[in-house]
């Protein structure tokens, strides 16, 4: 695992963990953390990117501006502002390395994922792990006070299990920029795993089979008793997603 920086259209420095693909790799995975999260996935990224590696990937997880150890104020989040990210990061792998990339993003991250990703020629899989796609329903759903302010234009503050933060009206104003749907349509012939908890409680499980209805090459797996974060069964997520990389792309 290799530290390494790699300079937002800001010329922000977002902060990543590199796997460099092996001699005989065939591909490249990106990997998109949630929001509030970070490259660690409460340090669990480690692990998961060496099973990748012994499919022959390469991996790359980095933390997108104003979170993690990258540069920047997360107040300035929006998805228009991550999917930026994600296509720096997606150029910069591609320019070194030239190979086709899988991309996965957890939550937010999984959202990311489509708004930065579809209709990118190089992106040859995607991989969502409880993904919104009804943004203002989810995030009203999550913050229901909050997001009442930021309708009002306010900026929020915000307390959590990991601290307090603030939020910009932006937000959710630039959700409004983002055809889901027409995302999933530019992605429709592209293998796609999609991997939620029917008890998820930050977002509805109807985001995961609205996905599935969209997408004709989609595989859908649920699972029960896992919640958003799928604290007590991350390897079970893990094996689901390393076995349909095996069927899929032949690794």
């Amino acid at each position: 695992m290799q530290d390494v920086i790699i300079a937002n259209k800001h010329n922000e420095q977002l902060s990543a963990y590199l796997w460099a693909p092996p001699a005989r790799a065939k591909y490249m995975m990106v990997i998109c953390h949630g929001f509030r999260g970070a490259k660690e996935n409460g340090g669990k990224i480690v692990a998961f990117a060496e099973k990748l590696q012994k499919l022959n990937l390469g991996v790359l997880a980095f933390d997108f501006s104003g979170s993690g150890n990258s540069e920047g104020d997360f107040l300035n989040i929006t998805l228009t502002r991550q999917a930026d990210d994600l296509r720096q990061v997606v150029d910069d792998l591609s320019d070194k390395y030239s190979l086709p990339i899988i991309l996965l993003g957890r939550s937010f991250g999984g959202s990311t994922v489509l708004a930065g990703g579809a209709g990118d020629k190089r992106v040859a899989g995607y991989i969502l792990w409880s993904t919104p796609i009804f943004m203002h329903q989810t995030f009203a759903a999550m913050l229901p006070e909050e997001y009442k302010l930021l309708q009002e234009g306010h900026i929020t503050r915000i307390r959590d299990e990991a601290g307090e933060y603030f939020l910009h009206p932006d937000l959710i104003r630039d959700f409004d920029r983002h055809d889901m749907d027409a995302y999933l349509h530019q992605i429709r012939l592209i293998p796609t795993l999609v991997v939620h908890a029917t008890d998820d409680e930050v977002v509805d499980l109807a985001n995961a089979r609205h996905i599935n209805d969209l997408l004709p090459n989609c595989s859908l797996f649920t699972m029960d008793q896992a919640g958003h974060r799928f604290l007590e069964k991350i390897e079970a997520r893990e094996a689901i997603t390393l076995e349909w990389l095996k069927s899929k792309f032949g690794l």
